[in-house]
């Protein structure tokens, strides 16, 4: 009897001759399934965290980035609109929505944009976490650089 490529014989006693030997493979053992969800159980508990606090910082840095932007744009409404703008704090981060969590603004004064849209200079802080930024408005402009 001549034996098929690729399949071992094997002996057995009660017929006397030897049967082709099957091996079949249908699928994954529990314990491999066990084995790979735990390794992923435990990839995501390291990465999760992490991207949960890389979301968080992008959405800070858009509100940021509104927040400027709103501010550089207050000498235009003031002279398209042709009234005095007075701002504090509150109404400043009121009028910017999505703030952060724990986002503080403090004016030293309230900002003051004249009927012709010439700004009155000031400082805006920007505190979140015990971390204070600071931006300068520059009186007449009311360009916004980042300034002590």
């Amino acid at each position: 009897m001549t034996q098929p490529a690729g399949r071992p014989w094997v002996a057995t006693r009660a017929l006397g001759r030897s049967l082709p030997q099957r091996r079949q493979h249908r699928g994954f053992t529990l314990l491999e399934m066990l084995v790979v969800l735990a390794l992923m159980a435990l990839a995501f508990g390291i990465a999760l965290p992490r991207a949960s606090n890389w979301l968080d910082a992008v959405q800070e840095r858009g509100w940021r980035a509104d927040l400027r932007a709103h501010l550089e744009a207050l000498p235009v409404r003031a002279f398209l609109s042709g009234d005095e703008l007075r701002l504090d704090a509150a109404q400043l981060l009121a009028a910017v929505p999505g703030a952060p969590d724990g986002v503080e603004l403090r004016l030293p004064q309230p900002l003051v944009y004249a009927a012709g849209g010439a700004a009155g200079g000031g400082r805006v802080e920007v505190w979140r976490r015990g971390a204070r930024d600071v931006w300068v408005i520059e009186p007449v402009t009311g360009k916004v650089h980042e300034g002590g």
